[in-house]
């Protein structure tokens, strides 16, 4: 009776010898993913997945509009979607509290007002960011001009008939703005103190609830920026009382400037495109690029002055200075005003 060794491949022995090289290859691929995995997306060029732009009002505005003509340049541009997305509330402190507290990477932006970046400070008594260190300044894309606007059954023509209709009836007419702390609404702070008249302010939710009341004659008058009211304004749905702007406007002939009446008077919205404080050097500046190369495109300059808006453009330390100039001009404007929580 002859002994048979086993197969080779079947011995104990040669089973125990694989079971710690398969381990230690198994241990090998969990290393190479763990290392090429989150590795790699960190070493992904910017921008490898679609980018959020905030716009802290509500859809039809100027800030929406201006909005979407930026971001379809900038997914052009950038070979990668640039989406839109409106976060309404709060004078824009919604929308801007959730820019600043996103992943400083370059994927979260917001086009800005002076609302959540210079006034609302001044305004709010208490803000969940920090307007002066936690945004980083990325691009001036625009200054807007806004106009002073009547309802057509008040019979008011210019600034002139507004002024004195308001000194002889304190507290009659009622000025609707897109929210507490729009510039509509410091358009009318602005002119208050200026001029000593009483008018109430009726704070609405949005551009589109200021322009349907006005047009109903539910308010005698707003402020509102020329792109959103041109349409309107030339359709004799809205009568324009004066631009806000140091000049008159070509889009708006006849029309003159409140500083014709109240002489110092000018009031101007801008638009401008921030960051999380955080965001990569690279990142901003080639985000300044091509927003400086859209707003520069002689179609986009058109449209651009089509709607009463003037392209500006330029270095982010330009928009840095912009953004500290105007936080401390309404400290002066806005003293102890902070009445909204």
């Amino acid at each position: 009776m002859s002994f048979q060794h086993p197969h080779p491949h079947s011995h104990p022995r040669a089973t125990r010898s694989r079971a710690p090289a398969r381990r230690f290859l198994a241990m090998c691929a969990m290393v190479a993913a763990a290392v090429t995995g989150p590795a790699a997306h960190a070493a992904d060029p910017w921008p490898s997945r679609p980018i959020q732009l905030i716009v802290p009002f509500a859809p039809g505005g100027t800030t929406d509009v201006l909005a979407r003509l930026v971001a379809e340049g900038l997914t052009k541009r950038l070979k990668q979607s640039v989406i839109v997305e409106n976060k309404p509330g709060a004078g824009a402190n919604i929308g801007a509290a959730m820019v600043a507290h996103a992943a400083p990477d370059g994927y979260t932006l917001l086009l800005a007002t002076p609302g959540p970046l210079a006034i609302n400070a001044n305004i709010y008594k208490r803000l969940n960011f920090d307007p002066e260190k936690d945004f980083a300044p990325v691009a001036y894309v625009a200054d807007v001009p806004n106009v002073i606007l009547a309802y057509p059954g008040t019979g008011l023509k210019n600034m002139r008939d507004l002024i004195d209709y308001a000194k002889a009836h304190p507290g009659k007419l009622n000025w609707a703005s897109p929210g507490v702390g729009s510039t509509a609404h410091i358009e009318l702070e602005v002119l208050k103190q200026m001029t000593g008249v009483d008018i109430v302010h009726v704070p609405f939710k949005g551009a589109a609830q200021v322009s349907a009341d006005l047009i109903a004659g539910h308010v005698e008058l707003a402020g509102d920026n020329v792109p959103t009211a041109l349409g309107y304004i030339k359709s004799g749905k809205e009568v324009a009382l004066g631009v806000t702007s140091e000049k008159a406007l070509d889009v708006l002939p006849g029309v003159q400037p409140v500083g014709a009446t109240v002489p110092g008077y000018v009031v101007l919205s801008w638009f401008a495109i921030v960051a999380p404080a955080g965001t990569p050097d690279a990142v901003v500046q080639r985000l300044n690029t091509e927003v400086n190369a859209i707003v520069n495109e002689q179609a986009m300059r058109e449209k651009f002055e089509s709607l009463g808006a003037i392209p500006v453009g330029g270095a982010p330390d330009k928009l840095a200075r912009q953004i500290s100039a105007e936080q401390a001009r309404y400290r002066k404007l806005l003293p102890n005003s902070k009445e909204q929580d």
